[in-house]
This record gives C-alpha cells, sequence and structure tokens, in this order.
C-alpha cells in the first residue's frame, strides 16, 4: 500500500503565490520536433551532454525557492513526495523481480530521473529513454524511475511482423493476447494464456523466412513475461516484467512504478485535491494557454494536444480521469464547491465529498480519496497533469519522446501563470532503429520526382531528347517549331500594336501548331517513354517496399540484441 504520512508543512496559509512575483515565462515559439528518418539516429533536445547539468541546475532552482513561504511548501513537498513515491515504486519493482528492492537512505541527496510510457510492447525509439535514465543514474550513483502509464487504453494486443518478400514486403499482425474491447491497461488481464505463452515461437516462426535476421530479443525476453503471469495476470505487469528482465541483463536498474499505483500515494493526492480547489482557476490557466498553443502551432483540432477544461452549471472539468472497477470507459471528472466541501462527479452520478475549508492542510480530504479505491473507484491522472505532478515534485530531470514534449509546451507556461515558478528543464529523445531483416532499396522520393519531370518533358520537350538520327529524320517539325517559338516572341514584343482580336487568333493558331508538333515529336520517343515508365513503376514498388522496411515502428522484441545493444551504446552524455 502506498505510504500514509502527512503532508508535513502544515500551514494552511501555504500556497504556491505567496509572496511570489510573477515568473518569467517562455516565449512561445513553434517547435520542430521531428522523428529521425534515418537508420541509426538519436534525436535529443538539448544535447544529451546537457542532461546532468540540466537535472543539478533544476536541483538548485527548486533549492533557490525555500527562501521565501511559497519554497517552504514546495521543498517540504519534494521531500515528501520522492520519498513516498520511491518507497511505491521499490515496492512494486520488488514486486515484479521477485527480489528486494533497497533504496538508499539519502535518496533526496540523489539525482532522479524520470521517464514514462504505456507498458506496451513498443519500437526502440521509445525504448531508449528508460536505457538513457538507467545509465545516467548508474553513471552518477542516481535513481531512475519509469512511470507505466496503465491509466491510458489499450491500443492493440499484438504486434506487427514483416513478411512477404524483399520485393513485396508486408506487414502481418502476430497476438499475444485475445483482442479485446479498448480499456485501460490496468482492467486488462490475459485473456488466453496459451495464446500468451505460445507467441514467442509463432513470431519466431514467422521471421525464419529472413535468413539474415538474427534470433529475436523475444527469444530472451518472454520467458520473464511467462513466469510473471504465475504470478499476476495483469497484462501490463506481465509485458513490463519481460521489458525489465532485459535491461536488467544490460545493467539498468530503474525504478518501475504504474501511474494507477501513483495515484494512490498521499503525496499525489494532496496534489489532486490542490488542483480541486483552485479548479476554476487551474481551468482557466490551462484553456488560455491551450489556446495560444493552437495558435503558434496552427491546430484547428479540438481536441489536440488535450481538450478544453469544460464547466457546466458551476461543475468544472479537473484534468484527471474516473470510472469504476471493471468498466471500459473513463470518464470525465467534474468539481464543484458547496461552501466548505467539494463534491466530485462522473458528469452523471457524485462520486465523493471533499471538506474543503478555505485555510485547512487538505489531510481530511486526502483520507475521503483513499476510501474511493476501497469503493473500486479509479482515480487517475492524465497526461499534462503526470508530468505536471512528476516534474514539480519528483524528479530532478524528466525524459520526454517527442509526443510528450508538445504537452509540455503547455505544461511550461501553466507552471509560470498557475504555480508562478519557473519551469523545471526537461529532455526530449526519440531514436529511429530499422529492423536488419532485409536490404532496403537505394532509392528516394526525388527518384520518382525525377522520372516524372522527364515525362513531362518527353510530352512538351521531345526534341531533347532525340538521338541524332532522330533529330535527323525530324528535321522539318524542328525547323517549324523554332520558327513558331520566334513568330511567338515578336509578337509579346509588340502587344501592344495591331488589332487585339487579330493577334488573338494567330496566338491560338501557333499554339495549336507546336502542340501538334510536339505530339509528332514525342512519337520519336515511344520508346524512351516505355522505359521511363518501367523506371517509374519499378521506383514506386521498391518505394513501397522501402515503407515496409524501413518502418520504424517494429517492435523492440523483434531486434536482435546486438543491433539494440548497439543503439544503447550509442547514448553518450559527457
Amino acid at each position: 500500500m502506498s505510504s500514509v504520512t502527512p503532508f508535513p508543512c502544515q500551514n494552511p496559509d501555504s500556497r504556491f503565490d505567496s509572496g511570489t512575483e510573477s515568473v518569467p515565462e517562455p516565449l512561445w515559439v513553434k517547435q520542430d520536433l521531428r522523428v529521425p528518418r534515418y537508420d541509426d539516429a538519436i534525436f535529443s533536445r538539448p544535447d544529451l551532454s546537457q542532461i546532468i547539468s540540466d537535472a543539478k541546475e533544476n536541483r538548485r532552482m527548486f533549492a533557490a525557492c525555500s527562501r521565501d513561504r511559497s519554497g517552504k511548501i514546495i521543498s517540504s513537498l519534494r521531500e515528501w513526495a520522492r520519498r513516498s513515491v520511491l518507497e511505491e515504486a521499490a515496492r512494486y519493482t520488488s514486486e515484479l523481480t521477485g527480489k528486494p528492492v533497497e533504496l538508499p537512505e539519502d535518496l533526496n541527496e540523489r539525482l532522479l530521473l524520470i521517464t514514462g510510457h504505456q507498458p506496451a510492447l513498443y519500437h526502440p525509439g521509445v525504448w531508449v529513454k528508460n536505457l538513457l535514465i538507467g545509465k545516467v543514474a548508474r553513471q552518477t550513483s542516481g535513481l531512475s524511475l519509469n512511470l507505466i502509464v496503465d491509466n491510458d487504453l489499450v491500443s492493440s494486443t499484438s504486434i506487427r511482423v514483416p513478411q512477404g518478400t524483399r520485393s513485396a514486403p508486408s506487414l502481418t499482425d502476430i497476438a499475444f493476447d485475445d483482442a479485446i474491447t479498448p480499456k485501460p491497461w490496468e482492467e486488462t488481464t490475459v485473456q488466453d494464456q496459451e495464446l500468451f505463452c505460445s507467441f514467442s515461437d509463432r513470431v519466431e516462426a514467422a521471421l525464419q523466412q529472413w535468413s539474415d535476421l538474427p534470433a529475436p530479443l523475444l527469444h530472451e525476453v518472454w520467458p520473464a513475461a511467462i513466469k510473471q503471469l504465475k504470478v499476476s495476470d495483469r497484462l501490463a505487469d506481465c509485458l513490463t516484467a519481460a521489458r525489465h528482465a532485459q535491461e536488467q541483463r544490460w545493467g539498468v536498474e530503474n525504478l518501475e512504478l504504474p501511474i494507477s499505483r501513483l495515484c494512490t500515494t498521499s503525496p499525489f493526492l494532496w496534489f489532486a485535491c490542490y488542483l480541486f480547489k483552485f479548479a476554476d482557476s487551474f481551468r482557466t490557466t490551462h484553456n488560455e494557454v491551450l489556446a495560444e498553443y493552437r495558435k503558434v502551432n496552427r491546430v484547428r483540432s479540438k481536441t489536440h494536444p488535450v481538450p478544453e477544461l469544460s464547466e457546466r452549471d458551476g461543475w468544472i472539468e479537473s484534468p484527471f480521469w474516473i470510472w469504476r472497477a471493471g468498466e471500459s470507459r473513463r470518464h470525465q471528472l467534474f468539481v464543484k464547491r458547496n461552501q466548505d466541501k467539494i463534491l466530485l462527479s462522473d458528469g452523471k452520478d457524485e462520486i465523493a465529498t471533499l471538506p474543503m475549508q478555505e485555510n485547512c492542510d487538505l489531510s481530511a480530504a486526502i483520507e475521503v480519496l483513499k476510501q474511493l479505491t476501497t469503493q473500486g473507484i479509479r482515480l487517475r491522472t492524465r497526461a499534462l497533469t503526470t508530468t505536471l505532478f512528476a516534474r514539480l515534485f519528483l524528479g530532478d530531470l524528466f525524459v520526454h519522446g517527442i509526443g510528450g514534449a508538445k504537452y509540455d509546451e503547455m505544461t511550461d507556461r501553466i507552471f509560470t501563470r498557475f504555480f508562478h515558478l519557473t519551469p523545471p528543464r526537461y529532455l526530449t529523445l526519440s531514436a529511429t532503429k530499422f529492423l536488419p531483416f532485409c536490404k532496403p532499396y537505394d532509392v528516394q522520393s526525388c527518384d520518382e520526382t525525377c522520372l516524372k519531370n522527364i515525362l513531362r518533358d518527353l510530352d512538351f520537350n521531345s526534341d531533347r531528347h532525340l538521338t541524332s538520327k532522330q533529330m535527323s529524320e525530324a528535321a522539318p517539325l524542328l525547323e517549324r517549331k523554332q520558327t513558331l517559338i520566334r513568330e511567338q516572341q515578336t509578337a509579346s514584343e509588340h502587344m501592344g500594336s495591331g488589332d487585339q482580336a487579330e493577334r488573338r487568333r494567330a496566338n491560338r493558331r501557333r499554339f495549336r501548331e507546336l502542340r501538334q508538333i510536339d505530339a509528332e515529336l514525342a512519337g520519336y520517343t515511344t520508346k524512351l517513354r516505355d522505359q521511363i515508365n518501367d523506371d517509374l513503376v519499378n521506383v514506386r514498388q521498391q518505394m513501397d517496399a522501402n515503407a515496409v522496411i524501413q518502418s520504424r515502428e517494429m517492435s523492440f522484441v523483434l531486434y536482435p540484441e546486438s543491433v539494440l545493444k548497439a543503439l544503447f551504446e550509442k547514448l553518450t552524455f559527457e
């Protein structure tokens, strides 16, 4: 169970903006965040060489806050949250590995790096985040935490595996479990244990046709997933166990923690109560920042990167999910102040009543929220509030993928406008590694463009592509074409003189005759045209093949261990 230690700072007047002046915020600049297009490439912003210095700078920044009353609440919260959350992470990681996990006594003095993602069998470009924070933690004697985003919906219970031939490859789905109606990961259990246990054998059999591809990592990691299935049938636990086992073999000792368990810790519930208490102010800031984000990035979608927080008859939407155990649909959470209480609702039914006097330390409200779990009610964070909590209360540096970094363009402004704090720095990291199951074709989109341009030129300027013999045979046509071009140039130079109607008739006559000559000249290049068309078909087929061969979305379990380890070793930060 999570820590029940109450918030150590009992000053009821403590607020993030107490006694603080306005904080300058970063200027809005459209970010050019793109995944690497080429094989074996790593994208990092800022450069990896800054990761340790940025983490230390974030620590110094939060420590400097302690000079005022706002700082007291921040320093107390960070110490409380870090110990509570890491203790919960140590418990979960121990359950996952079957071995005790000991935390250092001075954990508040150690650098803590955090990342997170859904517990899917994702591609190597996502996995590099876990590998990096573990590598930095080991080198700095720090700590590293991976947040398992099990409050998101399961999107698939299969991975895509290459089939076919090099000239006509395709991707087929191989399932590790029965397909299900999308529901949160934490509510998802393994439905077909036989299918799950045979997953590795079925994938390896499908890959045998690619003789140049060594044995996939899946062969090494799947036994850990099957072993975990005997302990817990939660799909998220089983997939996490497989990944974590391989990280340990590479010397990466990240702590693991599902969001579902993070959300039961007392510090997180304090954070939730704080946002409930100031729900109207938070909604105003959130929607204001969201509108600016969309304007800067020219986003018209009403749901990207997140929807607005709404308000209905005094019920204010708060950035959390709520649902009952076993439900597949997550509900928005609405809050409403009623004198010295705050009501919680899923938009249909009232869920809970929190005591919330104007000057209270939120302890009583936290205890009410703790009872929701015993009632089978899930209170969960959303993506934006996950990183708000992690960056403000937990970590010294958060490592995002490109998608998460887009959220935090908003989060940075919420730091300054709602919490009145300078936003801590973070790192954006991604990578591209193609599965080496066959050699890609040496072809680019510019090759298609070039061939299409040649075909167009053959329609209107076949004379540029004639052989000496063909030019001799077509000499009368070529001479007449040049005569017509000279006449057109002369007519253009004397546009203001003569009868306008007659000039237009002459222009039309020359145009029709030029088109007729071009058509006759094109007859000389029929063989070349057929050759270019054949080349264009081949280029397009090869580009279609490369779209599969060079897909960066292949699951990491398909890769040979040596290939992934080489990518891991490229994560240098000195």
